[in-house]
């Protein structure tokens, strides 16, 4: 098995000049190509193949692999999909498993839970099997990826700069001070601006050094060729904590690592020599991390020898007597049936941060950490969002106070798709002790909490707007309803068609009913500990109902939702929170709401016939739709004061007009409208979509408190009738706000 921090690299970029050749002969040099782990050359033989015959399967499987395996998420995605819709995993049951995982790695974390469970089916004759296990595992991973999200933390994680990171891969930096580092790049010095290489021989793992000038990180020089040895790639180099001697890996062009040392001093680099003791004839032994604990030299790396539990572990090796003793896996708390790598201990907290791609986290490897001695071993945690991203970070390290990784997010320098390559990222912890985080602020990380009903409930056919019944209890009664939404709306199918309807009702109780019903639970006592300090607090409630009543009939439907929500909230703990709604408080804290009752969702897509049940009470997109959403919150007295007693700073709140963007099939070109419903100016700064083919024109200026302004999207050619997204990234807390787009 190669090593597996050589699977997120660019081989090879070949010369691609075509002339009227076969398809045959196109897909011959993409699977040479291929073979040769050159996957985007391979990429786009397969692509000028598949011009001229897009219909076979196999071809577009092989583009979908070659696509996935350089890193483009968002085009394997398509055509993992693409194979899917046509084979129904019947020839291909990766298509669907990997269409799951490619909308992870895009950060679609409903839709790929979704899909997940759907393609267990082509798994479940083999429960013990990796595909079925991974699956299972899949799916816990994409709802604590969600909760990672709302918990995250308050650091800057920056591309380090295009003097170190090129449209290559850059990878393994350590800092041997606060002002110098050494790093593994994969680069062609002679390479053209084609992305052509020019001679292979030179398209080899070196390591660099890299000095700080001032703020800015930039490229030194290559490390001498001793130890950049000539034939072999050179990379993952760091320095004990003596700093007499720098480990790394030489690795040969089969790509079997082992672990070599090189003496260090005053004058520099004395002369290498292979680690006695840790390598292996014929597994890869590779990414070395040198420490001391309890005043021995331990050497931590990555193998996938005998005696391991999964495909790459964590092992280290004690050394006594100027001699490292025989490695010990780290165990089955840290290595699981996947990948464990990149390993590194720091002394000050006794935490060994290493990657992974099976322990639960946001895309492909994520960082984690667990506190160990060796004797013991703690629970391993997700380092957390922004370490990590739903793309592959790895290759954690800290010195002093700053932490350098490597990731392929979006934000790295490349020429071939915006996840191409690995680039080196840094940020500088934060002083925590120099600010007070208000629970204002992680209140605002569990937001939009939303709560699902089951059809005209509650008090079906009134008129009322308000109810005495606790939106627990009409919970409660909802999750009763599970059994007879599975037989409705799977009712009259058969095969494929009644097992994907089976999944779609369970993953809407479990994604959507009981996600509405936790998030409440875990966001209430948050609200009971800021009304507490004595703020006075205002929640903004949307409500909204399925098209099978008049529109009036609706609005008074979603304020007898709302009202049970307050009956709730007034209910909580034998009442505790009734004394902020009453104004009865002694504290000066209150609770205030808006009551934003929308009636009558627009979406076209769901029957408002009587009579079709199945898909206008029963379905997953009805459902979805009959809902209450807490949507903002803001502190309504002049000033909150924190302990320190510095200033509580306001928030503004983005209130989109229109809560899905509908563009109709005539329609190019849109003005959408928000208005600023907070207390502080609000400002758009960037907008990210589900898909490639638009663009938007975002205000230059901020939007004042109270005022109302605009955005205006475009809807380029390539993209067709269906449901997108748009995220705003704005400066209200949650920063992140996405809005659904529907083309009809």
């Amino acid at each position: 098995m190669k090593p597996i921090w050589f699977t997120c690299l660019i081989v090879l970029s070949t010369t691609f000049g075509v002339s009227a050749q076969s398809q045959k002969q196109l897909i011959k040099v993409g699977d040479d190509l291929f073979a040769q782990q050159d996957y985007y050359g391979a990429s786009k033989w397969y692509k000028e193949a598949l011009m001229l015959d897009s219909t076979y399967l196999d071809l577009l499987f092989k583009y979908a692999e070659s696509l996935r395996l350089y890193n483009d998420y968002a085009k394997a995605e398509w055509h993992y999909q693409s194979i899917y819709k046509q084979d129904q995993g019947k020839s291909f049951p990766l298509a669907p498993y990997w269409y799951s995982m490619m909308l992870k790695y895009n950060g679609k974390y409903a839709d790929a839970k979704k899909n997940f469970k759907k393609s267990k089916r082509y798994f479940q004759s083999d429960k013990k099997g990796f595909y079925y296990q991974k699956i299972n595992q899949e799916i816990k991973a994409c709802d604590v990826a969600v909760q990672i999200l709302k918990d995250s933390l308050p650091i800057d994680v920056k591309n380090i700069g295009n003097s170190i990171n090129t449209y290559n891969s850059e990878l393994g930096a350590t800092l041997l001070s606060d002002s110098t580092l050494i790093f593994s790049s994969l680069r062609d010095e002679k390479m053209k601006e084609n992305n052509e290489v020019t001679d292979t021989s030179y398209y080899l793992l070196k390591l660099f050094k890299g000095i700080k000038n001032g703020d800015i990180w930039v490229s030194d020089k290559k490390l001498n060729d001793e130890v950049n040895e000539k034939g072999y790639h050179i990379a993952n180099g760091c320095l004990n904590s003596k700093g007499n001697t720098f480990y790394y890996n030489r690795c040969n062009r089969n790509l079997h690592c082992k672990i070599y040392a090189v003496p260090v001093d005053s004058k520099g680099f004395g002369l290498p020599y292979e680690v006695v003791g840790v390598n292996h004839e014929t597994a890869t032994t590779t990414q070395p991390f040198a420490t001391e604990i309890s005043g021995k030299e331990v050497l931590f790396f990555s193998s996938n020898r005998e005696g391991g539990i999964g495909m790459m572990d964590i092992w280290y090796s004690i050394k006594e007597n100027d001699h490292f003793q025989s490695p010990e896996n780290m165990g089955k708390i840290i290595n699981t049936i996947e990948d464990e790598i990149t390993p590194f201990y720091d002394t000050k907290d006794s935490n060994l941060y290493f990657s992974s791609n099976w322990h639960e986290g946001l895309g492909g490897f994520d960082v984690f950490k667990v506190k160990t001695d060796l004797k013991t071993t703690e629970k391993v945690k997700n380092a957390g969002f922004p370490i990590n991203t739903s793309t592959n970070d790895f290759y954690y390290s800290i010195r002093s106070n700053t932490v350098l990784l490597a990731s392929n997010r979006k934000g790295s320098y490349t020429k071939k798709g915006e996840t191409c390559c690995n680039d080196i990222y840094y940020y500088e912890i934060p002083d925590t002790s120099k600010k007070i985080y208000t629970t204002l602020e992680e209140l605002n990380r569990y937001l939009p909490v939303r709560l699902y009903f089951h059809n005209d409930v509650p008090n079906p056919r009134s008129r009322d707007t308000v109810t005495t019944l606790n939106y627990l209890t009409t919970y409660k009664e909802y999750t009763r309803l599970y059994p007879e939404y599975k037989r409705e709306y799977s009712n009259g199918l058969k095969g494929v068609e009644k097992d994907d309807a089976l999944v779609e009702i369970e993953d809407l109780f479990s994604s959507n009913i009981d996600k509405g019903a936790k998030d409440l639970e875990m966001f209430t006592p948050l609200l009971i500990k800021e009304l507490e300090n004595g703020n006075q607090i205002a929640l903004t409630i949307k409500g909204f109902a399925s098209p099978l009543s008049k529109s009036d009939y609706n609005v008074n439907l979603t304020l007898r939702r709302i009202s049970s929500l307050i009956n709730y909230l007034s209910e909580y703990d034998h009442g505790r929170i009734l004394p902020y709604i009453n104004g009865s408080a002694t504290n000066g804290g209150a609770l205030y709401f808006t009551k934003v009752p929308f009636g009558e969702y627009q979406s076209k897509e769901i029957s408002d016939d009587l009579e079709d049940k199945r898909n206008s009470v029963y379905s997953p997109g009805a459902a979805v739709e009959r809902k209450i959403e807490i949507i903002a919150i803001s502190v309504t007295d002049t000033v909150g004061i924190n302990l320190d007693g510095s200033e509580i700073e306001k928030l503004p709140i983005l209130t989109i007009t229109d809560s899905v963007l509908i563009f109709e099939p005539e329609t190019v070109e849109k003005q959408f409208q928000f208005t600023n419903s907070g207390e502080a100016a609000l400002k758009l700064f960037a907008a990210e979509f589900s898909h490639s083919g638009f663009e938007i024109n975002l205000p230059n200026s901020e939007v004042q408190v109270g005022e109302t302004a605009y955005f205006q999207i475009k809807k380029l050619p390539l993209v067709t009738k269906g449901n997108y997204t748009v995220t705003l990234l704005t400066n209200t807390i949650p920063n992140r706000i996405v809005v659904p787009i529907v083309l009809n």
